[in-house]
């Protein structure tokens, strides 16, 4: 055996391991997301006034939705099965036309009847938007908003664009866009399973778990870059797979603008980014071609270039300079904090914190890290208070089915006017409760559909089975995004991107349950007949 063999042989062996780890760790995270979301489920508070609380759940009844939702399933599949290849796909264009028509006419008419109108956060950055237009620049100064929360410069841009062509604080541009981008999600997340799985149904069942998101459709009014950057880490998706398809470099250049804008739109985009150059070097080692790794550089470095350029517009415009925001190890201090009973949540820490050293970034980590510190020193003399800090943060986070969509859009601006009956009954009456319920029951299957896949994908990758190495790509995100909501602020929409990025794999863990339930009758009868 030559040295270009031997060389061969140990890449496909730190492949395997790699992904071996990788499996590990879904696995580990499904199993766990699956028993509490059929045990019980996080009803979080809508006005902001109360607090959240666990609710107990029929565990039996979560299941057989999940079988009944597995066996449906798999009816389509032998319907479909039975059609030639074109009829097939005539079908799944027919149901992704109806789908993203119906999510367009949806989107539209909630967004418009839907008063919300943004607050905090929202109404920070684009304000700072609008200022900058008017050559006002103050609250980049040492101590100003966006001078301690640099990451809101991205979208603020992005805010100034739009603006500019529509108007200052007209945001109802942004909410028509916001439509826009759940079809461009729609689209793309049909183009990544076309190109990586062998079964129309995938793609029909895709489109159908998109349109009932329940959550997706409420963040639409949502005057911030949640929306979008979850838009766009899908397109970045189809376009990394479509290029290792293709090997044509216009899906780099797709996944690269997709890249940039959503890591504009919100800084936890890096995890995604992160997770492409792990999937470079995977699909390199399996390949054993280095375009994969040099392509995967292109994206980052655009990524990278484009918040850089961002940085250095306004330094330009403004004078002020940029790197003197609040330090990131204050928001992981942050997260390890009990704030009024609750684990992680946002209690002005960080900022308090950078205020008390006159906005200097040094000290103020300083303090973090010892606060860190000691903190995982009573975490490490007391592991049953751990267990039970993160479990309630992890729970707080991943098991509330609406993910705090309605409590994040609760403010209105209704001139003064009563809300309608539908949007009063949907926050606060009847119409909540049914969608809370509803959600509750689909997040189970969502859950329960990724946890068997993961146990289905390592069948496949102990018997060393061909896996699309495309499907990694956004399991590797969604892997890093559970064990960064373990470190960071503890809330429910920061960890949303992900849940709809683990929905291009429900249709392949519906599937493979249905599989399983259908081959029970031939295995019971087998085993008679051997009797």
């Amino acid at each position: 055996m030559n040295t270009r063999q031997l060389q061969t042989d140990k890449n496909q062996k730190l492949y395997h391991a790699l992904l071996g780890i990788l499996l590990v760790c879904a696995l580990a995270m499904m199993m766990l997301l699956s028993y509490w979301a059929c045990k019980y489920s996080y009803y979080g508070a809508v006005d902001g006034r109360t607090r959240g609380v666990l609710v107990g759940d029929k565990t039996w009844a979560h299941i057989a939705v999940f079988l009944a939702a597995s066996l449906c399933a798999m009816g389509i599949d032998k319907v479909l099965m039975k059609k030639d290849k074109s009829q097939q796909e005539k079908i799944c264009l027919c149901t992704l036309i109806v789908t993203s028509v119906i999510a367009f006419i949806l989107g539209v008419f909630y967004v418009c009847k839907n008063p919300y109108y943004p607050v905090g956060d929202q109404i920070n950055t684009t304000a700072f938007a609008a200022y900058c237009r008017d050559g006002n620049f103050s609250m980049l100064s040492i101590g100003g908003y966006v001078g301690m929360y640099q990451q809101q410069k991205g979208l603020a841009i992005l805010y100034e664009i739009l603006f500019t062509l529509f108007g200052d604080f007209n945001y109802r541009p942004a909410k028509i866009l916001h439509v826009v981008w759940w079809i461009l999600t729609i689209l793309a997340g049909y183009g990544f399973l076309k190109l990586n799985t062998d079964r129309p149904v995938f793609r029909m069942l895709y489109c159908v778990m998109m349109l009932g998101c329940f959550p997706l459709l409420f963040y639409l009014p949502y005057i911030y870059g949640d929306v979008l950057s979850i838009s766009f880490g899908i397109i970045l998706f189809y376009g990394v797979a479509a290029y290792e398809h293709s090997g044509q470099k216009r899906y780099i250049a797709l996944a690269s603008f997709a890249a940039g804008l959503a890591v504009l739109a919100r800084k936890n985009t890096w995890i995604i980014l992160i997770g492409v150059g792990i999937y470079a070097v995977l699909v390199c080692l399996k390949k054993k071609k280095g375009q994969y790794l040099l392509a995967g550089f292109a994206i980052l470095l655009t990524a990278a270039l484009t918040v850089k350029a961002v940085d250095v517009m306004y330094e330009y415009r403004s004078g002020y300079p940029s790197d003197i925001g609040i330090p990131s190890i204050l928001w992981i201090a942050m997260g390890l904090q009990e704030t009024d009973g609750m684990a992680g949540v946002y209690n002005r820490y960080q900022q308090t914190t950078f205020a008390e050293h006159d906005f200097q970034q040094e000290p103020a980590a300083q303090e973090g890290k010892e606060y860190i510190r000691e903190r995982l020193r009573e975490f490490r003399e007391n592991p049953a208070m751990a267990r039970d800090f993160f479990k309630r943060k992890l729970e707080d986070q991943w098991i509330e089915p609406l993910f705090s969509s309605l409590k994040a859009t609760e403010s209105f601006d209704t001139d003064g006017e009563p809300l309608s009956s539908g949007i009063t009954s949907l926050y606060y009456g009847n119409i909540h409760e049914t969608v809370w319920k509803l959600a509750n029951y689909y997040q189970s299957i969502v859950y329960l559909a990724g946890l068997v896949l993961g146990i289905a994908l390592c069948g496949r990758w102990w018997q060393k089975k061909e896996i699309p190495t495309a499907l990694w790509l956004p399991l590797i995100g969604i892997v890093g995004g559970f064990l960064f909501s373990i470190i960071w602020e503890a809330q429910s929409r920061y960890v949303f991107p992900y849940y709809v990025f683990l929905i291009l794999f429900v249709p392949m863990g519906l599937y493979e349950t249905g599989r399983a339930i259908s081959r029970l009758p031939k295995h019971r009868r087998k085993t008679t007949e051997q009797n």
